[in-house]
């Protein structure tokens, strides 16, 4: 395979003029140095992301009359005063559900809390504005805790079969966020009732956040449930950070000759920062790329491109996700149109009054992107205000392995590896140009409502006038019916070859 190294040689010594819409001398290079924040920006707005707190996170516990029996039960007074103490820990909001209101609640510490949870003055009666509080907490982007029996009383009647959560719930979800429902049986006299401590979770949870903290707390309970539209987790276990999961020669004398695709120091992932997509810059054409693939596939080597990315998909308490595919994209006029826009909105001209009070660019501006992309008056021109441009699919190309996946995902689904494919022959294929962006997704191809699971019970009861309540149970049932994931993208392959 020696003339594959001489071809890795000669690109590396071959110098390339960079051509970028007849102004390369205005953005020389859109793969630089800052390369890794304009990608994770584009790449959020392609898939979605970027999902920072924006608020302290909050408490909303509920204070109609028949919680105080409820918050009285040895179990969850325990699970009460220990859920306190790690809310309280951080800067939070706290605010009561009664008398038709939900309204902000001083304390200091979890203490304090305790005291006005443990006063029966402050259950006044059975108006508990629960969809009013779901609501506020699913307009806020931070997460909550809501202590509830989810009872819901409109017009003087309980709410027992309208789905009064569905809308709220589906907003959460759609905007890539979770609930997470930890259920705590109790009587009140003969009746059998639940409490749900319920989690709103704003983003896929890291360490930080407010489920983390929890969940070793509330998992003490014997019933728990996630809503979620993104019910898998991501990793990656490669060799060395920096080698990413791309193909390379293991049997080679040393990592120079390993790195068969010339992967350059350049690469990043952002897989385990919970921003699934990784950038692989090469520093080979495609049609190298081909022809390593044919030389080492014919020892038994290179049936797959990228390896070594697992997902959990052992949490099937919404779904069950049954199926993967892959989808390819030349993403290179659309990334640096966007990476235009984006460095052409740091260069805003010095902006004076002309002759006549109109706004003009100062006559001594010198900057030669402020020039070229902002109008006369200041304004940035619109070729400069970021469109998306349609990303021709590429066929052929990329494949699932999908033998990998249906026997790792067999022999344990919480670590089911997903592997890239390469075509043998990509010859008369739509294979990409050289010194182009291709953007590789992994998407849920095939997945299934868990209509089976037992916990779903638990959002139904009987009520004290012996009428079945349902309306929290045709919530969760129609906000996972709408929300589906078909289709949906789980990660993300940025591959950009040399010319």
């Amino acid at each position: 395979m020696k003339h594959i190294y001489k071809l890795l040689a000669g690109v590396a010594l071959a110098t390339t003029a960079y051509s970028c819409g007849g102004k390369s001398e205005l953005f020389p290079d859109l793969y630089g140095k800052d390369r890794r924040s304009v990608l994770t920006d584009f790449n959020d707005v392609k898939n979605g992301g970027g999902k920072a707190q924006k608020a302290a996170p909050a408490m909303y516990v509920d204070f109609s009359a028949g919680m105080y029996t409820a918050f009285g039960a040895g179990n969850i007074k325990q699970l009460m005063a220990q859920s306190f103490n790690i809310v309280l820990e951080q800067q939070f909001s706290v605010f009561k559900l009664v008398q038709d209101e939900v309204t902000p609640i001083t304390v200091a510490n979890s203490t304090e809390l305790g005291q006005i949870v443990n006063d029966p003055k402050q259950y006044l009666d059975r108006r508990a504005p629960i969809q009013v509080a779901v609501e506020q907490i699913v307009n806020g982007k931070s997460d909550a805790l809501l202590i509830t029996d989810f009872e819901e009383f409109q017009n003087g009647a309980e709410v027992t079969s309208t789905a009064y959560l569905k809308i709220s719930f589906s907003k959460w979800l759609h905007r890539g966020n979770s609930i997470s429902f930890f259920i705590a049986d109790y009587k009140e006299g003969k009746i059998d009732k639940h409490i749900y401590f319920t989690v709103f979770n704003y983003g896929r949870p890291t360490e930080k956040s407010l489920i983390s903290k929890l969940r070793p707390v509330l998992s003490a309970l014997p019933a728990k449930f996630d809503l979620s539209a993104e019910p898998y987790v991501l990793k990656t276990e490669y060799p060395e950070p920096g080698q990413g999961g791309i193909f390379r020669d293991e049997k080679a004398k040393d990592m120079q000759h390993q790195n068969v695709l010339d992967l350059q120091p350049s690469f990043f992932s952002a897989a385990n920062n919970n921003n699934p997509f990784e950038y692989y810059p090469l520093g080979v054409d495609w049609e190298t790329i081909a022809q390593a693939k044919k030389e080492y596939s014919s020892s038994g080597q290179f049936k797959d491109m990228f390896r070594k990315l697992f997902v959990d998909l052992s949490n099937i308490d919404s779904y069950e996700i049954e199926g993967l595919d892959v989808r390819a994209y030349d993403a290179t006029n659309d990334f640096e149109r966007y990476a235009k826009c984006v460095e052409a909105s740091k260069h805003k001209p010095r902006i004076i009054k002309g002759g006549d009070g109109e706004q003009k660019i100062a006559d001594n501006e010198s900057d030669e992107i402020a020039l070229n992309c902002y109008n006369s008056d200041g304004t940035i021109k619109a070729e400069y205000k970021y469109e998306p441009i349609e990303q021709p699919l590429i066929n052929g190309v990329f494949g699932l392995n999908q033998a990998l996946f249906m026997n790792t995902s067999h022999d344990d689904r919480s670590k089911t590896e997903i592997g890239l494919s390469l075509a043998d022959d990509l010859q008369g294929l739509n294979s990409p140009g050289s010194n182009r962006l291709v953007r590789v997704v992994i998407n849920i191809s095939k997945v299934k409502v868990n209509t089976t699971n037992t916990v779903m019970d638990k959002f139904r009861w009987i009520n004290a006038d012996g009428i079945a309540n349902t309306a929290l149970y045709e919530s969760v049932r129609n906000t996972l019916d709408d929300l589906r994931p078909v289709n949906k993208t789980i990660f993300t392959y940025y591959i950009k070859t040399a010319q």
